[in-house]
């Protein structure tokens, strides 16, 4: 009957449990509309006091709630389904009424209810404003789009849940779209640091730098049968090097392995060889994914992750170096701001190949000197947003280094860190490892160091750096890849990146929402990297309807702008502030929720049917 039924219903005990939730289902069957608490799952006695060194406690506590009143629901629900088909049972229109009640139950314990019961006038307008807005864009938008059609001639409508990269200018041009990008997104808490402009913005930097060379791992003059695709199979990488000239010509048939050629020559030869393309935007459709590679029939989550790694490989050079590494910094707060994000945590990579050069390529920069970077671009920023209305409360730094690093480099790592934090104590808010799961080393690799480096924290006395593991971004079942959610919860990770696997993982997921583990979800990411075809069928929706804290804006049909506020509100709460940054960012969200709501109701107002409006009713 489900996680909170019992097997058999034998016995004097039970029968008194019966009578019991009949008198409790007279009770809650009253009509009224209840907070009903959360559903939790039942624990044995060993699990009733967890021990406090399994798990660290998140400052935002999960709110609590009764264990038993669940537990006497589910004898109503087994009361319910035990009556309905004997003939003793309740007329048809009655079996309705408890079926809709049913509904209510299940909605009562759903991730937003809490949103939706505390819900204002305005509130509760947006929202229908929301959903009249869906049904809007999907005969506008969608339907209006001729199908596509598959491998047998079969036609595909288009509809709002199919692939990010078939849809994305769809969205640009929705309603919702419009809506979502006003509203206050609280904090952002997954960014890895050299991912987040489009890919334009740094080949334009490249291509304005003397010191900028560009290398291949294979010639590429004009086809021939021994490389059928030279420029979409090629692996291109940049660099800023201390040369004078060309050591080499990529289009030259004799051109051998990584030979540097300046990147101004190369935009320049690039159209005489293949038939006047521009070398710029050929090199930006390179660094994106494209649909039929993400979703190609052969294609796996290894091979997808193939793809992406060589596209970071050719991003390291165009970013690794001052003046992009400068602007690049600034063009993200900027992002932040246009994007209406309040604050936010980003993932740069702490490594020796990725140490920053000077623009002459003569020095590098080690990580002291881009903590250097970010801390100087930030500040000035700030000062700069304080003459307008403006509001950005800033951001903090997840010192990241890669999981396939040895176990001496991440403890050098893990010290760096800790020193970090003691150098800036308000700018280091954790530490993460990042790269591919499968193919890096597992957690349980370096538990000794972990472990080591909390004791180390603590003897420092700089307060906490939490960890922030990614992991259960696998569709493994069983391997020490998805084991990693399990040293996560021993190490005491205050959140988890991707955590796809957790839903599968149901004692796991339980003991996450007991230690304030949020998921930080990345959908798009796990569509395009193959752990799900698409958003529909994500994981993230099974542990919502457990409860478990998440953040991200997501979509599916049923969404309400409760559902949004949620997610926001989740987001403030996972954050590694302090009490006080806490208090001020969450004071300033809430005055820009406000303005949203009205902004949203002075454009949008007209989709409103209960308030008379014009398009609502068309609809």
């Amino acid at each position: 009957m489900g996680i909170f039924c019992r097997i058999s219903h034998n016995g004097p005990e039970v029968a008194a449990e019966k009578v019991q939730a009949e008198s409790l289902y007279r009770q809650v069957s009253q009509p009224v509309n209840p907070i009903l608490p959360r559903r939790r799952t039942a624990r044995s006695p060993a699990d009733s006091q967890p021990s406090s060194k399994m798990v660290r406690k998140s400052a935002q506590k999960p709110e609590t709630y009764e264990w038993d009143t669940v537990s006497q629901l589910d004898h109503i629900i087994d009361l319910k389904l035990e009556t309905a088909g004997v003939p003793s049972a309740r007329p048809d229109d009655d079996y309705q009424k408890r079926r809709a009640e049913l509904k209510t139950r299940e909605a009562a314990l759903g991730f937003e209810w809490k949103c939706t019961s505390r819900a204002s006038a305005k509130e509760q307008r947006v929202n229908r404003i929301l959903q009249t807005l869906k049904r809007h864009d999907d005969e506008t938008v969608y339907a209006k789009e001729p199908p596509r059609q598959g491998t047998t001639g079969q036609l595909h409508p288009r509809v709002a849940g199919d692939h990010f990269l078939s849809n994305k200018a769809l969205i640009d041009r929705t309603k919702v779209f419009q809506l979502a990008k006003r509203a206050p997104k609280g904090a952002h808490l997954h960014i890895h640091f050299n991912a987040c402009l489009q890919p334009d913005v740094l080949l334009k930097i490249a291509s304005e730098m003397e010191q900028m060379y560009i290398t291949s791992d294979v010639p590429l003059h004009t086809k021939d049968e021994d490389h059928p695709n030279r420029l979409g199979r090629c692996k291109i990488q940049f660099s800023i090097m201390d040369l004078t000239a060309s050591k080499g010509s990529l289009f030259d048939q004799d051109y051998k392995d990584r030979t540097p050629m300046k990147f101004n020559e190369f935009i320049k030869e690039f159209p005489q060889h293949h038939q006047g393309a521009n070398a710029l935007e050929w090199l930006q459709e390179k660094l994106v994914f494209r649909e039929e590679e993400a979703h190609d029939l052969p294609q796996t989550v290894s091979g997808a992750w193939e793809e992406f790694n060589a596209r970071t490989q050719m991003m390291k050079g165009l970013f690794n170096y001052e003046r992009a590494y400068r602007e690049y910094t600034r063009r993200c707060l900027e992002d932040f701001v246009s994007d209406n994000i309040q604050y936010a945590e980003i993932r740069p990579n702490f490594m020796d190949t990725n140490q920053v050069w000077t623009d002459d390529g003569t020095r590098k920069i080690d990580n002291v000197g881009i903590m250097e970077m970010i801390i100087d671009e930030v500040e000035r920023f700030q000062k700069e947003k304080t003459k307008d209305d403006t509001y950005f409360a800033g951001l903090k730094i997840i010192y990241c280094c890669p999981r396939s690093y040895p176990k001496e480099k991440v403890a050098n790592g893990l010290a760096e860190c800790l020193r970090f934090k003691q150098r800036w104590p308000k700018w280091i808010a954790g530490f993460d490892l990042v790269g591919e799961e499968a193919k890096g080393k597992p957690l349980s690799t370096f538990v000794p160091e972990f472990l080591e480096f909390k004791k180390d924290v603590e003897a420092a006395g700089v307060g906490e750096i939490p960890f922030l593991f990614h992991c259960g971004e696998t569709l493994e079942s069983g391997s020490e890849t998805d084991d990693n959610l399990l040293d996560a919860l021993l190490l005491g990770s205050r959140r988890i990146g991707h955590g796809f696997s957790l839903a599968r993982h149901p004692y796991l997921m339980e003991r996450m929402k007991e230690a304030g583990v949020c998921v930080e979800l990345c959908p798009i990411s796990n569509e395009i990297l193959g752990l799900t075809p698409r958003v529909g069928g994500h994981a993230m929706y099974g542990m919502l309807a457990n409860n478990v804290h998440c953040t991200a804006m997501i979509g599916k049909p049923d969404m309400t702008l409760f559902g949004w506020k949620q997610l926001i509100e989740w987001s403030l709460d996972h954050a590694c502030m302090s009490p006080d940054e806490h208090r001020d960012v969450r004071r300033a969200w809430e005055a820009k929720w406000e303005k949203f709501l009205d902004d949203a109701i002075e454009e949008f107002g007209e989709f409103d049917g209960d308030a008379g409006g014009e398009k609502a009713d068309s609809i």
